[in-house]
């Protein structure tokens, strides 16, 4: 897949070109995610007022995005959005974790502010599959904001402030019971725009890969099977189930244990209550024949 031919960016249309650097940084590694983040690139522009100049960019663009979508259409991370948003986020809580556990032993680099500033954006592009969660949408402000103080901090030579705290045992993916600290005089959308505008070496982040023997998940620990239930699984709440599921599948790419479990864990609760009702009506049609 090659990449865009794109004219210079019009001043109008600034704003998405962090989208734009971002994919350029997944052309090779990650193609799907560099369409990804072009299609909300293109969409973002699109809301602005708009010049003959931005036009003829965002049409390039959008040539770009037709024609790549038909060279990679037999990949799922293109052509189903469920397992798109999946893989997008698992990647971007990959760089999270890196960069927060890393920023917890206060090994303050240029690799963790990249990881923590990737991650924000990729969350952003997920915006692209509709509304993003509570949890993700606070996920993204952290990192934004984490790697906005960061950064300063490395150009200034100021310490950082200790990283939001956790709760004991607790993953930093744990959708259920995630909260992060954020100082309202920390706005992520107000320091944004100066993190960006600033460049640095490309760092070549290691993420480092799940553990031979993954260590018991928190959430398989206090999964508790729920009381049975008199209704039935409405299909909203089978549609939400085959997302956990694809969720599931797609940590299981990268090895990512208890991510998988936890998504697997999240189906079962949601279709427990339902099955629960429709095996009691079987055993009573058994009875009665």
């Amino acid at each position: 897949m090659a990449p865009p031919n794109l004219p210079p960016i019009p001043s109008a249309l600034k704003s998405i070109q962090h989208y734009l650097k971002v994919a350029i940084d997944y052309d090779t590694r990650d193609p799907p995610i560099s369409y990804w983040c072009r299609l909300h690139a293109l969409q973002q522009g699109l809301t602005h007022k708009k010049s003959k100049e931005d036009m003829g960019f965002l049409i390039t663009l959008m040539d770009w995005l037709e024609k790549t979508k038909q060279e990679l259409k037999s990949q799922e991370t293109i052509s189903d959005e469920i397992v798109a948003q999946a893989h997008i986020e698992n990647v971007a809580l990959k760089l999270f974790n890196y960069a927060d556990n890393e920023d917890r032993a206060q090994h303050y680099t240029k690799n963790v502010v990249k990881a923590f500033y990737t991650a924000g954006m990729l969350l952003d592009v997920c915006a692209v599959f509709g509304e993003l969660s509570e949890e993700v949408a606070q996920q993204k402000k952290y990192a934004k904001w984490r790697a906005a103080h960061l950064h300063s901090c490395l150009n200034t030579g100021e310490t950082p402030s200790e990283p939001a705290p956790k709760q004991e045992d607790e993953e930093v993916n744990d959708s259920d019971r995630m909260e992060y600290g954020i100082s309202s005089s920390k706005n992520p959308a107000n320091t944004s725009e100066s993190f960006h505008e600033t460049t640095w070496a490309e760092p070549t982040i290691s993420v480092p890969s799940a553990p031979a023997a993954a260590p018991p998940s928190t959430a398989q620990a206090s999964y508790v099977e729920p009381p049975s239930s008199d209704r039935q699984v409405s299909p909203e709440e089978i549609i939400q189930a085959q997302k956990f599921i694809k969720f599931a599948a797609s940590s299981l790419t990268y090895e990512d244990v208890p991510s998988a479990i936890d998504n697997l864990l999240k189906a079962l609760r949601l279709l427990q209550a339902g099955h629960n009702c429709q095996e009691m009506c079987r055993n009573v049609k058994i009875r009665l024949l």
